[in-house]
């Protein structure tokens, strides 16, 4: 995938993490992934830049959000 698009997944769970994430459903249809491939992608980008947009604490709880996803799409 492209920074283009790794920003708009970036972008999309920003807007959804305090409600749980995205749902499968927007998920799939605005980048056609799997919960468990996108919620990867993004655990993969919040590691490696995270946003800067985000405190410290936004940032826990996104990570809190992407590994429950994570775990309930195995």
């Amino acid at each position: 995938m492209d920074n283009a698009t790794h920003q708009k997944m970036l972008d999309f769970e920003t807007d959804w993490y305090q409600l749980g994430g995205g749902s499968s459903v927007a998920i799939r249809e605005q980048f056609g992934l799997s919960d468990r491939d996108f919620f990867g992608q993004i655990d993969h980008l919040i590691n490696e830049a995270p946003p800067e947009t985000l405190s410290t604490t936004e940032l826990d709880r996104m990570r809190k959000v992407v590994r429950r996803r994570l775990w309930m799409a195995r």
